[in-house]
């Protein structure tokens, strides 16, 4: 990237109220010091407690789906097994109107795509009421892993994120042009 593109690379993220942007591999590590990078960054804005709490909560949560979930990109070499795969994703965080907003994508397999949809089209037409009931029997669903082999978590990462957003969470997927790509790129957003 030459000079001019760079400045207006960052002329766009201040316009959009970036305050927290990430593209690359994501390991156990980058997404600790990542956490910690956003903590730090969020002890400066000028926000309530409560925000600040469900602003990194959902940060964790989207940083630890895309560790764990995100498909092997084409040509990258990762073995093709999710939880054994080198992850690659984009993840932002940010601020317009006086409100937070937080976004992240990565690949899955075009395989996942109607489970994630059927899941999230749920979840997107709860009540926060139904939210949070749904939230405290996923905690004690011990059947999950014989039931879900998919899902590590047993959805509470989605779960999380749409309780502590102020609007449904909005997502979509993107196919590649790459007719032989079996991933499509799945995004999800989050308001605060």
């Amino acid at each position: 990237m030459n000079p001019p593109d760079f400045e207006r690379f960052q002329v766009s993220a201040q316009d959009h109220g970036v305050l927290f942007y990430y593209v690359g591999e994501f390991t156990a590590p980058m997404v600790s010091a990542a956490a910690d990078t956003l903590k730090a960054r969020l002890a400066t804005e000028d926000a309530s407690g409560p925000a600040k709490r469900k602003v990194f909560s959902t940060f964790v949560e989207m940083a630890q789906n895309i560790l764990h979930y995100a498909a092997p990109s084409p040509g990258d070499g990762a073995q093709a097994s999710p939880r054994g795969a080198i992850a690659v994703g984009r993840l932002a965080e940010g601020s317009t109107d006086g409100q937070y907003w937080l976004v992240c994508s990565n690949p899955v397999t075009v395989e996942h795509v109607a489970r994630l949809t059927d899941k999230l089209t749920a979840l997107r037409a709860m009540s926060l009421e139904e939210i949070k009931q749904s939230y405290r029997e996923q905690l004690r669903n011990d059947a999950h892993t014989s039931t879900d082999t998919q899902s590590c978590g047993a959805g509470l990462g989605l779960l999380t994120m749409a309780r502590d957003a102020s609007a449904p969470l909005e997502f979509s997927f993107a196919s590649t042009s790459d007719p032989h790509d079996r991933t499509a790129l799945f995004h999800v957003k989050a308001r605060i």
